[in-house]
């Protein structure tokens, strides 16, 4: 065995060990001294980890490192300083940023408060809205290295929230920390686009996370907005009253409209070698291992008679895992080329398009015949968005495993507005019946988008949700 393969052996060794005895369910409720202090230990780990590699990959700034322990800059704080606080919305990732655009907008025009959003990837945050025009502060997780009291309460009077917006879950917020602030500032806080949560692959949450941490975040809410009756039942089983629960439609409804005109398509067409009289098939959100599902699929539908002309685009959920798709890509006998390529991307319609940025999915799905949203063709997963392409009128088909989005997919499936398959070997099928039937596209793209306009609207009941909660 060579160097490498004992390296593998060992590194899975290790991963084995861990996920056994660490980080299994029976060990996570361990009270022992020994099991709390490996768990902490663990966590600790990853997260400085983590935020080396967010340094490394550009998603913090130098000033992000020192605010992760409680430090504000003086910039941000003399802005803050010209008002009596500020509304804070905790954004996790990069879905929950784009998500909360609309609510943005909206409190910017109900309220002088300077917004905070707190977020894993604050330096991409302040990218996307100043490119909105939206003026807010972007500040990282402040308690990743030290969640000692003393750093929370600086970190807390410092940037004193009247009120605190939790986008879809509340992982990163620490039940002390909402406690304090509702103890100590009087803030209100609101869980916005709340569903039922579903195990994944998050180490923070599963060495973190027990039903007393969970108990005490849920006994901070005064009003969250459940999309489904699942998220109703998940949260008041964590305590969460009755009267302080409303329905409300999904917010990436009021998210995803957006308006993209004829000749910014064909631009987009240009710019990545596409003619017009090829047909285009859009795979968005690819996760690692994916992409071998997705370009069996597309060989066999390009052995199909008058299916030659097709261009097969991929977006990879994260860029850091460009490399490893790509490799596989090229393993399996495709040539690729990546979207920000130098010179302009070649017209060889063989070359399959890697999507290397961040933000520009939402205007690339545009010029598709057919969308694939991915992040569901494996039993991990739990799926993506649907509704972006959906709002352009495009058809959709997404795998078997969306359980994220279970009340999304519902409202398309009920009124067979997109297409979920039962099983990844039904995919080549799917997307050739749709490339060769627009007529079939027309019908579900419309419907789709139809579904969009009817369910907006979420963001005009949070809106005056948090007006009422807001001081007066």
């Amino acid at each position: 065995m060579n160097r490498k393969g004992i390296f593998v052996f060992i590194k899975h060794l290790i991963k084995t060990f861990v996920m056994k005895y660490f980080l299994n369910p029976d060990v996570l409720d361990s009270t022992s001294a020994l099991a709390v202090f490996i768990k902490r230990l663990c966590f600790k780990l990853i997260l400085i980890r983590s935020h080396i590699t967010n340094y490394r990959d550009r998603f913090y700034t130098v000033s992000d490192l020192s605010a992760i322990i409680g430090y504000i800059p003086l910039k941000t704080r003399r802005i803050i300083n010209q008002s009596p606080g500020t509304i804070l919305i905790s954004a996790l990732g990069f879905g929950e940023i784009i998500n909360s655009i609309s609510l943005i907008r909206g409190i910017q025009t109900i309220s002088s408060y300077p917004i905070v959003i707190i977020s894993r990837q604050p330096q991409l945050t302040r990218q996307l809205t100043q490119s909105m025009g939206l003026s807010v502060i972007a500040l990282p997780y402040p308690y990743h290295f030290c969640v000692w009291r003393p750093f929370i309460s600086y970190w807390l009077n410092t940037l004193r929230p009247v009120s605190i917006l939790c986008i879809e879950n509340m992982i990163e917020l620490r039940a002390d920390m909402l406690e304090l602030a509702k103890t100590k500032h009087k803030t209100s806080v609101l869980l916005i686009n709340a569903h039922a949560y579903r195990k994944s692959t998050f180490l923070w949450h599963i060495l973190e996370e027990t039903k007393d941490q969970n108990k005490r975040r849920f006994k901070c809410v005064d009003r969250a907005g459940a999309v489904s009756d699942e998220a109703r039942k998940y949260l008041l089983g964590y305590g969460v009253p009755d009267s302080n629960i409303i329905m409300v439609n999904n917010l990436k409804f009021d998210t995803a409209k957006h308006i993209i005109k004829i000749e910014e398509c064909e631009r987009i067409r240009q710019q990545l070698g596409i003619s017009r009289d090829a047909q285009v098939l859009i795979c968005g959100s690819v996760h690692p291992g994916e992409e071998v599902i997705l370009l069996n699929a597309f060989k066999d539908v390009i052995r199909r008679p008058g299916m030659e002309n097709i261009r097969l685009i991929i977006a990879p959920r994260e860029l850091y895992t460009l490399n490893p798709i790509i490799t596989s890509i090229k393993s399996l006998g495709f040539s690729i080329v990546l979207k920000t390529a130098s010179p302009r991307i070649s017209r060889d319609s063989s070359a399959i398009i890697i999507v290397d940025t961040i933000g520009e999915l939402k205007t690339i799905y545009s010029i598709a015949d057919v969308v694939i949203v991915a992040g569901s063709m494996l039993d991990h997963l739990i799926g993506h968005n649907p509704i972006e392409p959906a709002s352009l009128g495009k058809p959709v088909i997404a795998g078997p495993y969306m359980s994220s989005f279970n009340d999304v997919m519902d409202k398309f499936l009920h009124r067979k507005a997109m297409i979920q398959l039962q099983n990844t070997e039904e995919l080549a099928n799917q997307v050739a019946a749709l490339l060769k039937h627009p007529e079939i596209r027309e019908r579900m793209g419309s419907l789709a988008k139809a579904i969009v306009e009817e369910c907006s609207g979420a963001t005009a009941k949070y809106l005056d949700i948090l007006g009422r909660l807001l001081p007066k």
